[in-house]
């Protein structure tokens, strides 16, 4: 798998389900795609891998934002 997959990946949870929780995500995209994908950020838990991230913001449109308050792409 790649780094596009995943970004890919994400682009077509976000369009299936209008919102896109990161904390559910980061999960998902470890058990579907690897841990090469994810990594414990300083606070200990889990994140998205920053390649990813740059990525799927090239990919997910101009509508697409981050919701930080509410840690989700909506």
């Amino acid at each position: 798998m790649k780094t596009k997959d995943v970004a890919e990946f994400m682009v077509k949870e976000l369009a299936q389900n209008g919102i896109l929780y990161q904390e559910g995500l980061v999960q998902k995209i470890q058990k579907l795609f690897g841990d090469e994908f994810v990594f414990a950020n300083n606070h200990g838990t889990l994140s998205i891998d920053r390649k990813v991230l740059r990525e799927f913001n090239k990919i997910k449109g101009e509508n697409v934002l981050w919701d930080r308050d509410g840690c989700c792409w909506k």
